[in-house]
């Protein structure tokens, strides 16, 4: 669940998660799947000796967020404005107390979640000057899916459930705890994360994204593919490049998690090959 809520203008609440270095300049917003959460994160390892804090947010009907009010139209763009409505606390927050600047940022966007860190981009370019895209499909075939309805599974998000790694890894039990925390509101959260991904209004200023954009398709994920949705997407941002994952599945956020903070917060730290293996 998530660390703290934010109180919005609005009144809405926003579940916020941190990890990774509370203490770096450098700042990192997490976009999660549908269905997923703002606490989940990719390497516990890797993310906090990596020298960058990381900012998790459940969207509105996961986790701590309030669902979106009756009346309220579910969109990403409103999502994003929110988020930058937090970016600019932080970033005021931070300068007065520390006369640090934190700011502009990197964004991951996992899935679904590479919607709302493409409207955070195009809407509020001056924030944002990275982002990785992982495994996020082209809206045109996404539109063909169902919302899933919970209890939420692994194949939900695109990780087959007899996946070796996923069953072996500390990863699978993180994933397990972000379904069951995005299922805290049933299907608020997803049912809402569906009804914005069929509106276009996140599309609308992609061409005015600054940020240099990593999109990441594993070769072997079910659902995504970098040729499919990769490449369609690639044409439509100023900068960006497609990076496929040779034999990766749905677990590339975590197997490759070193190489997407790499991008988002290139020369910011990183993990020594001593700690990566474990040794003492």
């Amino acid at each position: 669940m998530a660390g703290r809520l934010v109180q919005l203008s609005g009144g809405r609440a926003l579940g916020v998660s941190g990890f990774g270095d509370a203490l770096a300049q450098r700042a990192v917003v997490m976009c999660h799947p549908a269905p997923g959460g703002g606490g989940f994160d990719p390497d516990p390892t890797v993310s906090t000796h990596w020298g960058a804090r990381i900012v998790g947010i459940d969207r509105p009907g996961y986790g701590a967020s309030d669902a979106w009010r009756a009346g309220e139209r579910p969109s990403f763009a409103t999502h994003a404005d929110d988020i930058a409505h937090y970016l600019s606390q932080i970033e005021s927050s931070t300068s007065r107390i520390s006369a640090m600047e934190i700011g502009p940022f990197g964004v991951v966007g996992w899935g679904l979640g590479g919607y709302a860190a493409l409207a955070l981009a195009s809407r509020h370019p001056h924030l944002v000057d990275r982002v990785a895209l992982v495994d996020v499909p082209d809206p045109g075939r996404f539109a063909r899916q169902s919302a899933p309805q919970p209890p939420f599974r692994v194949a939900d998000i695109g990780i087959a459930p007899a996946e070796p790694a996923f069953e072996s890894t500390a990863a699978g039990r993180r994933i397990r705890r972000m379904l069951d925390a995005a299922a805290t509101q049933g299907a608020a959260g997803v049912q809402g994360d569906y009804v914005a991904a069929a509106d276009d209004d996140w599309q609308r200023r992609l061409r005015d994204i600054r940020a240099d954009v990593l999109l990441v398709y594993g070769d072997q994920h079910p659902t995504v593919d970098a040729h499919l949705d990769g490449r369609r997407l690639r044409r439509r941002l100023p900068r960006a490049r497609v990076v496929r994952v040779e034999a990766g599945t749905g677990l590339s956020i975590t197997t490759h998690w070193p190489s997407i903070l790499n991008h988002v917060a290139p020369r910011h730290g990183g993990v020594s090959p001593t700690l990566r293996d474990g040794a003492p």
